[in-house]
């Protein structure tokens, strides 16, 4: 069985060979020049026939005289003598043909991590059983980075500010590495593009080793090209899109200067449409005349519509399942309808601790959502959602129709805001009393995400703010009054390769303008579940009345902290630790217990997001509350 060492660790012997003075061939900005894979098959002849296993000779391999571990790694991974150790030659002639093959390919390896003195010895025990080959390694002084030119071939400045070798990571004085000579190269190039130079060529790398004072001095000759505008953009693929939608999304105009960022930005924007199964766009191999280039944009459409349904089912709620029909370009302009029904707690109870006069109804949700892209401008959506709704939580049950229609703003990849209106009718009944409610809400919302991942963050930072003033338009209440919520969560990535991940997150809702009493059941706030307090069930993280039901509160404090450890890279467990809980007074007085919950969870991680399995336990529950509680969902908890 022969075992191959890893790319990643072998490419390096060719980067070696890139430090000699050769001549580049045509390397465009846009596109990094690529390094061809080296050959891992091992330059020693095989036998037409595998000698028997009897007539083989085992061997072991030991490197000796390096002390940094990834000098080493390097070197184990190069070696033929290690990668085809379970392949024993046939004889004592093999293994020194084989010892003698990776004498080059070691100090090529040297040579490549900076060590252009090195010495190896390579020896042979054939006496012992199995025989042992010893490589002796003598790495030598480090070379050093010493001089860094980049030239034009007539002697011409680059355009723009001069480019430094610290941006290139070529810093006097480091070790002269040969990746870092053609990370360097490729770093220059995009450089280049982004001075809205795409054609840019590195026409010659000149690498000088001077051992008298084991120094490097590299020189980067360049052609810039021609400074490149945005020309005409053809659109292919489209079918069913109107293709004014797409233009509209271009972040360009023509004549501007090239920029590649704005080529990824319209990707972007063009994908968020939901309508396209693939979206690249690119700009045209060669320049056009004057420098004016042309652009593509090609895309795939996707099925315009789709469906689903799922079921489930839970010892304390009983059979539940849901079903949706879609369409997603509804009229050529990436419209989306959604047709929607749930129904839930079939066979199950309410979760209420108390035996109150139910509506008698199963869970019910039906839906219909819409949503208009690009609404009256750019990246501003409309959309209207309705409602009709039966639940039964712990805290109440509740009939009622909810209409919304809201325009929702992408100011920019990261500020989001909406505002729009929505009107509920509906009754709600606690252990106490019943509501008719009727109620006219003006949402107000803005949200900054500042994280490198919608489902899996593992850094930057992410804030919401949620502001709805509520006006009675007949029903029990005739107070109206306003809901304030604000929620707050970091992300820090400890290891720096998403790793370990610490998270962090706070939330501080408040009711202005009525008491706890004036307010319907389905307005209050409430804590305790899964994206609230871990360890408590829904709704049970804070006061209750004498049938031990929640009561909501008037104001909420929650806070949570867990640390994301990645075992593999598709497993990981998360240690967390909840706190929260409701007032009845307007903002949080911290006069009642905050409830805390710590738990452990585990995560599969796939392509779409992290699959969260968390299982919570409460730390000081109150009579009746279960001792744990399991939770399911896509994406991480906050």
């Amino acid at each position: 069985m022969i075992c191959h060492a890893s790319a990643s660790r072998i490419a390096v012997l060719l980067l070696a060979v890139a430090l000699a003075p050769v001549p580049l061939g045509a390397v465009r900005a846009q596109e990094p020049p690529e390094i061809a894979p080296p050959e891992t098959t091992p330059p020693e002849t095989t036998p037409p026939e595998a000698a028997p296993a009897e007539s083989r000779l085992p061997y072991e391999v030991e490197i000796t005289g390096v002390e940094d571990s990834t000098l080493r790694d390097l070197l184990r991974d190069t070696s033929t003598l290690v990668s085809l150790k379970d392949d024993p030659p046939p004889s004592l002639l093999g293994l020194e043909r084989r010892a003698d093959d990776d004498r080059e390919r070691l100090q090529t390896a040297l040579r490549s991590a900076g060590y252009y003195d090195a010495t190896l010895d390579v020896r042979i025990d054939a006496e012992r059983q199995p025989a042992k080959v010893t490589v002796a390694v003598q790495p030598g002084p480090e070379y050093r980075f010493r001089t860094v030119t980049i030239r034009t071939e007539n002697g011409v400045p680059l355009p723009g500010a001069p480019i430094t070798a610290d941006e290139l990571g070529l810093k006097a004085g480091d070790r002269a590495r040969a990746p870092q000579v053609v990370d360097a190269q490729g770093g220059l190039l995009r450089r280049m593009g982004e001075r809205g130079h795409p054609f840019a060529k590195v026409a010659e790398r000149r690498v000088v080793v001077d051992h008298t004072d084991r120094g490097m001095d590299v020189t980067f000759t360049v052609d810039p090209g021609p400074l490149v505008e945005f020309g005409e953009t053809r659109i292919e693929g489209l079918k069913d899109v109107d293709e004014a939608l797409i233009r509209g999304r271009l972040p360009w105009r023509e004549g501007q200067v090239y920029d590649p960022a704005l080529l990824e930005r319209a990707r972007q924007q063009i994908a968020q449409l939901d309508v396209f199964d693939t979206v690249r766009v690119r700009l045209a191999e060669q320049p056009g005349p004057g420098g004016v280039t042309p652009v593509t944009v090609s895309l795939a459409e996707r099925l315009p519509r789709f469906i689903g349904a799922s079921t489930f089912y839970s010892s304390e709620d009983g059979l539940g399942g849901s079903a949706y029909w879609g369409h997603r370009n509804l009229f050529g302009g990436a419209e989306r309808l959604r047709l929607g029904v749930e129904v839930g707690r079939i066979g199950g109870d309410t979760g209420s601790s108390s035996n109150r006069d139910s509506l008698d109804l199963p869970d019910l949700r039906f839906s219909v959502n819409f949503r208009k892209p690009d609404f009256l401008a750019v990246r501003q959506s409309l959309l209207l959602n309705f409602e009709v709704v039966s639940d039964q939580p712990p805290a109440y049950d509740r009939v009622a129709t909810e209409l919304t229609a809201t325009l929702e703003r992408q100011v920019t990849d990261q500020l989001k805001i909406s505002y729009g209106v929505t009107g509920q009718r509906g009754r709600v009944r606690t252990n106490l009393r019943d509501y008719q409610t009727a109620l006219i809400g003006v949402p107000l919302g803005a949200a900054w995400d500042g994280s490198d991942n919608l489902l899996n963050p593992t850094k930057g930072y992410r804030a919401s703010l949620q502001v709805t003033p509520w006006f009675p338009i007949g029903g029990d209440t005739d107070t109206q009054f306003t809901s304030v919520q604000v929620n707050g969560s970091a992300y820090r990535d400890l290891s720096g390769d998403g790793r370990y991940v610490a998270a962090g997150r706070i939330g501080v809702g408040s009711t202005l303008g009525a008491t706890l009493d004036q307010i319907p059941p389905d307005r209050r706030f409430y804590a305790g579940g899964g994206g609230s307090v871990r360890g408590f069930g829904f709704q049970k993280a804070g006061p209750r009345d004498v049938f031990g039901d929640p009561t909501g509160g008037r104001s909420l404090f929650e806070a949570g902290l867990e640390l994301r450890i990645k075992v593999t890279d598709t497993i990981g467990v998360v240690p967390f630790v909840d706190a929260g809980t409701v007032y009845d007074s307007t903002f949080p007085d911290f006069s009642q217990p905050l409830r805390v919950g710590a738990g452990i969870g585990a995560r599969y991680y796939t392509d779409f997001g992290p699959l969260r399995v968390d299982v919570g336990f409460p730390l000081n529950p109150e009579s009746g509350d279960a001792r744990w509680q399991l939770y399911l969902s896509l994406g991480q908890a906050f």
